[in-house]
């Protein structure tokens, strides 16, 4: 069954109908497009809708604004994109910070000085520090308000500790169509069976650990510094007040549990994923991962754990106060902007709504592919789990039944780990699973954006990397790190 995730990294590609698109390029040339196919509406007859994207828009999200430009709705959805130059893939080329910065900051100017923008998420944005900081400005309108009269799409029927993470103030600035977590994991035969823990906790354990062990298999400092601390980076960035907490007391304490370990002067390390392992990284897509599955890479054979049971534990990324999980969009997120006319806030809204309705959630959360049987020549069906947990309560539902019946099943029974192909055993879910997985969800206080800014990890990896090596001390390194990245999140809120 899709979704059940292995101690190793597994990089997935997100697809389907959404906001997913490419990223930003060197320059702000504009497109526009009206991204329908059908013929268009006499000038001055239409609402014409602007949304603001990096690069291309996916082939869903494409069909999706030209199935609302074919109805009679009296609005058109346009694409407005900030780009230069595009490869022969269709992608944009030549991408740097810098150029992200230019881009971002042309939609910037024409957010707030113009109505030229009427929709834009975290799709729209190189930096996400600059669509954190613009939720706080104000820019965009609260979409409560829309959803007060919307019999489909309102809070009852949506995930409400979702819309609350979500909250500036009490208003929903922006608010995603999937989502998922990410954490670490680990055997309680290490671990013990209390949750989210505190740094002291994490390194009580690891103090505890028999001879060779590892931290997510990872025994160098580099290796762990990246798996351990660079993974919470943005739970030492305040986007509330702008500031950054790089000088606090768990960034230092963290910096020097790495330090404890012997540096690979910056190359790329080695992993031992047989070793006795303190912790794993859980990346958390779907109800899958409720069941953990243990690969050991020497005899490549694997074993599946249900959570539930309690062999493994949920512990979070160590922090003093023991929030260091973190939810997280999966890219699927929007925002009206508050510039824009009401009649332009209302035709976003009623383009925007649909991602959140039950049959759209339950549509976009596994593709159903049809094929023949190679020896019978039968029709064979399969899904491809897609996006992430549901926010629509009954779509999140469905689709938790329909993979503990087994109608996702047999879609993914195979993963490639260092160039060996290794066949997952079934292990069907329970509803106990998913239950179980809600409620750990549940219990998470943080929400994180889905990606950080380039620009943020040149400023603090230089300055560990030093440190890790010896050629620098931990004050000096604190301290470079949050003056400078002082000065960055400064520039991200001007």
């Amino acid at each position: 069954m899709k979704g059940k995730f292995t101690v190793l990294a597994l990089c997935i590609l997100l697809t389907g109908c959404g906001s997913k698109v490419s990223d930003t390029s060197s320059d702000t040339t504009v497109h526009t497009t009206s991204g329908t196919d059908s013929a268009p509406a006499e000038d001055g007859e239409d609402t014409v809708i602007t949304m603001a994207v990096i690069g291309e828009v996916s082939d869903g999200l494409s069909e999706a604004i030209n199935d609302f430009n074919a109805e009679p709705n009296g609005c058109r959805v346009e694409v407005k994109s900030y780009i230069q130059t595009l490869g022969d893939d269709g992608m944009p080329i030549g991408l740097t910070n810098e150029d992200i910065s230019k881009n971002d900051f042309e939609l910037i100017q024409d957010i707030i000085n113009t109505d030229d923008i009427d929709i834009v998420g975290s799709f729209s944005f190189g930096n996400a520090s600059k669509y954190e900081i613009l939720k706080r400005k104000g820019a965009f309108a609260d979409l409560y308000k829309f959803m007060e009269d919307d019999p489909e799409v309102n809070p009852s029927l949506l995930n409400s500790h979702i819309l609350q993470l979500n909250e500036i103030d009490g208003k929903l600035y922006s608010m995603p169509a999937f989502y998922t977590f990410e954490t670490l994991i680990g055997r309680t035969e290490y671990a013990g069976s209390n949750e989210n823990w505190t740094i002291d906790e994490f390194i009580d354990h690891w103090d505890a650990m028999p001879a060779g062990s590892t931290v997510n298999g990872a025994n160098e400092a580099e290796n762990i510094y990246y798996d351990i601390l660079r993974a919470n980076t943005e739970a030492f960035v305040d986007y509330d007040s702008a500031q950054v907490n790089f000088d606090s007391p768990d960034f230092r304490k963290m910096l020097e549990f790495c330090k404890r370990f012997p540096s690979n002067g910056g190359e790329k390390g080695s992993y031992d994923y047989n070793a006795p392992r303190l912790v794993a990284k859980a990346w958390v897509m779907n109800y899958g991962g409720a069941v953990f599955t243990e690969l050991n890479t020497s005899a490549w054979q694997e074993k599946s754990y249900h959570l539930k049971d309690g062999e493994y534990t949920f512990v979070g990324y160590p922090s003093s106060d023991g929030r260091g999980a973190y939810l997280m969009s999966s890219g699927f997120d929007y925002s009206i902007c508050a510039s824009s006319s009401e009649a332009k806030q209302r035709g976003a809204w009623e383009f925007i709504r649909r991602f959140y309705t039950e049959d759209s959630q339950l549509e976009n959360s596994a593709e159903r592919y049809d094929h023949a049987d190679p020896e019978t020549g039968e029709n064979v069906v399969s899904y491809s789990l897609q996006n992430g947990f549901c926010l629509n309560n009954a779509a999140r539902r469905k689709v938790a039944e329909n993979m503990v019946s087994g109608l996702y099943d047999g879609e993914n029974q195979s993963v490639t780990v260092q160039g060996h192909t290794v066949d997952q055993e079934e292990d069907h879910l329970e509803m106990a699973d998913c239950e179980f997985l809600d409620r750990y969800m549940d219990s998470i206080d943080r929400w994180e954006a889905a990606n950080m800014d380039g620009e943020l990890f040149d400023i603090i990896e230089p300055e560990v990397m030093a440190y890790l090596r010896g050629s620098q001390d931990l004050d000096y390194t604190v301290d470079m790190i949050q003056n400078r990245a002082s000065v960055w999140i400064s520039e991200q809120a001007q």
